[in-house]
């Protein structure tokens, strides 16, 4: 869970940060390789996500959280997770992995070193849902230029 104070009331780090993750902000965002935030707010409500503009990242780490008031100021408060979309694919991959552990077991085709790589595959997509702490670093020194005086 991460937690940033800031001098500022609700509505104006609200402001602040459709400001910051305005799309015209990134106007260089045509290049392949410029990475961009793309960022949504409803109410207090907000959404990050960095990405390369021509990329679909399934697999990116998001932010979800609140601008909530605190004292005479706000915090923004949320924590990091993937896409439902990755969740959901991974469920699917692990089931099937599963399923093909099983049918391969059950006609005896099997053996220790099968049985190995399809625990492996299971635990590469167990951990493909686990937001990488790099990320984690760029998104939080995004956000506390947001909630930072100027």
């Amino acid at each position: 869970m991460l937690s940033l104070e800031s001098k500022h009331s609700v509505s104006a780090l609200s402001s602040r940060w459709d400001e910051r993750t305005s799309p015209a902000r990134f106007a260089g965002n045509d290049d392949v390789l410029d990475m961009i935030y793309f960022a949504k707010r409803k109410g207090n409500k907000v959404f990050l996500v960095r990405k390369g503009s021509r990329s679909l990242d399934l697999f990116a780490t998001v932010f979800r959280g609140q601008i909530l008031p605190r004292g005479e100021g706000s915090v923004l408060q949320g924590s990091f997770s993937k896409r439902l979309s990755a969740y959901l694919l991974l469920a699917v991959l692990l089931v099937l992995d599963g399923a093909f552990a099983a049918k391969a077991y059950s006609i005896g085709v099997l053996d220790w070193s099968g049985a190995m790589g399809c625990v492996l595959v299971a635990a590469l997509l167990i951990l493909a849902a686990i937001p990488l702490p790099g990320a984690k670093k760029r998104y939080t020194a995004f956000m506390r230029e947001i909630t930072d005086e100027e």
